[in-house]
């Protein structure tokens, strides 16, 4: 049995395996997409879990984030080295350090879940997703958030997709990980269709909610989407600036029969305030085609001068939406009083940017509410829910340039999908060096450009109405789900062990 010759390895065997599972995880994330393979990679680890100490377990699950997040996050090696042109050491550092804090937080998984002393069987069926679950919400939001590489990522291309629509991708974690957890529990029980049966539940469940029955689509829209592969060195050299905006303008002058034009993240190095001497809006107003531009905002207020990475509505008006969400040391520095050494090491151009902190309405273009987001926002599962469910679709520009040919624009496509199914809408995702994809409500990638093409995506849209459990409640039921489940469980001990104490006593 599988079970009993990984119990049968030496301590350090263990730890070596659950790294090496961690390495193997990324195979299940896109550009791979070997999802399955979540399964027996996390079973393995839950089993090494259910019969070791704390300590162990703590080192074991840090191993595994290890191996799971150096290669899964190593895209940010080229952005700080290549184009931040930071030295290779430095570069190579950040990327561990940042896979070391997020090792972390699954080492200390790993240990709060051996703390409760019920059976095997409860701990991995009921503590271990829960913890785990847990682990990824705070990710979400503590110092910011780093939402990546969630497990449930990892199976847009499943049946399981379809909790994401009632609980989010957190929810598609859950379902993951109580599937390993029953694997595992093959490992020394054997196949049993009871055993089973829960796993076999969540898949039909999955697959009866990939097209929820409460959501309707209207008529399309045809959408372009402009993808115009310029490098990230050139796209700030203000000098070759005339040749992009001819790029962008002459391919949204040749389309009359296209309801929407999409450019990508500050398209041009040019701010808003010289975009409008250029009479570029009014230009593009007399186009048949309403427009979504990114653009370099430049705003002065007070005698302050702020600038946000914004989107811009072109139709009868110009309607403005500010990116809210801020890469942290890309498009800001956090505790700059402290880190201005840093400046010396990565030169990154427009990363001194401010967040915008008030609340956004949805851009009305081509006739339908739309929900913007820039770039790194699309991460976070409920950044985009103030917007829905008034919003008929979604739109993402991006600019993925910064991550080179690596994992990276492949893991923010798996992303965007994962969007579309929570919120039920169509996705069109727009970024200077691909990957570019129109999406559709049930998370299917229905048109997509291809990185190195300088081209321009043609896709038809059917905006959706109606509203999914995850748009009204966010995270909040599954997040309650995990907490009230390990309370239950921690209250039953705590009544377990003082009876005990109590009968112990009375014996005395």
């Amino acid at each position: 049995m599988i079970g009993e010759w990984i119990d049968s390895r030496a301590t350090w065997s263990r730890h070596a395996l659950g790294f090496f599972c961690g390495v193997a995880s990324n195979l299940a994330f896109e550009p791979f997409g070997i999802y399955p393979l979540i399964f027996i990679t996390l079973s393995a680890l839950f089993f090494i879990w259910r019969s070791s100490r704390a300590g162990s377990c703590a080192t074991t699950g840090f191993l595994f984030g290890l191996g799971l997040y150096i290669p899964g996050v190593s895209w940010l090696f080229i952005s700080v080295h290549e184009f931040g042109e930071a030295p290779m050491l430095f570069a190579a550092a950040v990327v561990v350090a940042l896979a070391a804090v997020l090792s972390c937080g699954l080492a200390l998984v790993g240990a709060l879940q051996s703390l409760f002393k019920v059976s095997p069987a409860v701990r991995l069926l009921t503590v271990m997703p829960a913890v785990w679950v847990l682990f990824e919400w705070v990710r979400s939001w503590l110092f910011s958030g780093f939402p990546w590489l969630y497990v449930g990522y990892s199976q847009t291309d499943s049946y399981l997709v379809g909790w994401a629509s009632v609980f989010g991708v957190l929810g598609v974690s859950y379902a993951v990980c109580v599937i390993a957890a029953i694997l595992a529990r093959f490992y020394t029980a054997g196949m049993n269709i009871r055993l089973a049966l829960p796993g076999i539940l969540l898949v039909v469940g999955g697959f009866a909610l990939v097209n929820p029955p409460w959501i309707q689509t209207a008529e399309p829209i045809k959408a372009a989407m402009l993808q115009g592969d310029v490098d990230i060195k050139d796209k700030w050299d203000v000098r070759q600036a005339r040749k992009h905006l001819e790029f962008y303008f002459s391919n949204s002058q040749r389309f009359t029969d296209v309801d929407l034009v999409v450019w990508p993240e500050i398209a041009l190095p040019y701010t808003d305030k010289r975009l409008e001497k250029l009479r570029l809006w009014d230009r593009l107003r007399t186009l048949p085609p309403d427009f979504i531009v990114g653009v370099l905002e430049e705003d002065e207020t007070a005698g302050t001068v702020r600038y946000y990475n914004s989107a811009y509505g072109i139709s009868d008006t110009v309607q403005k939406y500010r990116k809210q969400r801020l890469v942290p040391f890309g498009e800001y520095t956090p505790f700059r009083s402290l880190l201005q050494w840093l400046d010396h090491l990565v030169v990154i151009p427009a990363s001194d940017f401010d967040a915008y902190s008030q609340r956004q309405s949805p851009i009305k273009v081509a006739g339908q509410i739309v929900g913007v987001s820039i770039c790194y926002e699309d991460a976070f599962p409920t950044d985009m829910l103030g917007m829905l469910p008034e919003a008929g679709m979604l739109v993402n520009i991006s600019e993925d340039a910064w991550f080179g040919r690596n994992l990276a624009p492949a893991q923010r496509l798996q992303m965007s999908r994962m969007r579309a199914v929570e919120s039920a809408r169509p996705v069109l995702r727009t970024a200077n060096q691909g990957l570019s994809a129109s999406i559709d409500h049930r998370g299917n990638v229905t048109d997509i450009l291809t990185q190195d093409q300088g081209t321009v995506l043609i896709a038809t849209v059917y905006p959706a109405s109606g509203t999914n459990p995850f748009v009204l409640f966010g995270n909040y039921p599954i997040v309650l789900i995990c907490l009230i489940s390990l309370a239950a469980l921690w209250a039953a001990i705590v009544r377990r062990s003082s009876g005990s104490n109590q009968h112990q006593s009375g014996e005395s």
